[in-house]
């Protein structure tokens, strides 16, 4: 049996067995760690705190695009979602850890004034879009 950290609400951290997590009812957990480097056409994993190694499934390809951001490879993550049975973690909602306080990735065109949540030109004037991590949920 794989033991693992998971924070659940407001920090608290409780130590859970990932197959104890995939028996109970799809309850939202957290998992903290880094991302191992990723692969072009691998999926992406988390490297847990505690050693482990976790595949992530990501139903949106915007959360693809902004963990495979080569700005933020070496940032720390709290992942937000649900063990499924298979061992992975199905990714509803990502975050980079900076001093134990949680981040949300946005990218902004100084230009146009737009902020979008995942890399890439600006879908206005096409220009380059600047990394921001807002303090916060």
């Amino acid at each position: 049996m794989l033991s693992e950290k998971l924070y659940r609400g407001m920090g608290a951290i409780a130590t859970v067995s990932l197959a104890l997590a995939m028996a109970m009812p799809a309850q939202a957990i957290s998992l903290r760690g880094q991302l191992e480097p990723p692969k072009d056409d691998q999926p992406l994993r988390l490297r847990t705190e505690s050693g482990q190694s976790v595949e992530l499934v990501l139903d949106e390809t915007g959360l693809e695009k902004v963990l495979r951001d080569p700005q933020l490879a070496t940032r720390d993550w709290e992942m937000r979602g649900s063990a499924t049975e298979d061992g992975r973690f199905a990714v509803e909602r990502i975050f980079t850890v900076k001093d134990g306080q949680l981040h949300r990735v946005t990218y902004y065109c100084e230009i146009c004034h737009i902020t979008t949540h995942e890399p890439g030109p600006c879908m206005c004037c096409q220009g380059v879009t600047d990394l921001r991590e807002i303090p916060g949920e």
